[in-house]
C-alpha cells in the first residue's frame, strides 16, 4: 500500500526536480509517495500567487493514483489554500507527462516555444477548482 506524507522533506523535493529537469522549485509544499521506506512519487506545489500554483510531479508506481491519493493533493491547492487554479507545465515530446494531466483534468492551454533548460517546447495546462474531479461537490 502506498503511504502519502504531505511535506515529506527536501529529499521529495529534489527527487522531483531532478525526475522533471527542474533546477530549483523555491518556497515550495511537496507530498511523497512511499512503499514502505522507498519514495515511488512526489508531488511539488510551488509559484503560489494567491489564485494560482504550480503543479510538479514525478512517479514511479501507479499505485500513487487512487482516489484517495488523487483527494489527498488536489485538496492543497483548492481547500486548503483556495486557489482558483493550477497550473502545469510539461515538455511537449514528453508524451506519458501530457497524457497523464490530462487524464488528471487538467486542459492544454497553449506552448511556449523552446522555454525549457534544454531549449524544448513546453505545453501549459490549468486546472481550475470547480474542473478538479478528485474533490466532489464542495470544491468550486
Amino acid at each position: 500500500m502506498i503511504e502519502i506524507r504531505p511535506n515529506a522533506g527536501k529529499g521529495v523535493t529534489d527527487w522531483v526536480a531532478e525526475r522533471v529537469d527542474a533546477t530549483t522549485f523555491g518556497d515550495s509544499q511537496n507530498f511523497g509517495f512511499y512503499d514502505g521506506d522507498k519514495l515511488v512519487g512526489g508531488v511539488v506545489f510551488s509559484e503560489y500567487r494567491i489564485e494560482d500554483i504550480t503543479f510538479s510531479g514525478a512517479f514511479e508506481d501507479k499505485r500513487c493514483f487512487t482516489k484517495r491519493g488523487l483527494r489527498i493533493f488536489f485538496d492543497y491547492p483548492f481547500n486548503q489554500l483556495k486557489c482558483h487554479r493550477i497550473t502545469a507545465y510539461t515538455e511537449t515530446d514528453n508524451k506519458r507527462a501530457n497524457k497523464l494531466l490530462k487524464t488528471l483534468g487538467f486542459t492544454l492551454e497553449g506552448t511556449m516555444r523552446e522555454i525549457s533548460e534544454k531549449g524544448k517546447d513546453a505545453n501549459i495546462y490549468g486546472m481550475l477548482d470547480r474542473e478538479c474531479k478528485w474533490l466532489g461537490e464542495k470544491n468550486g
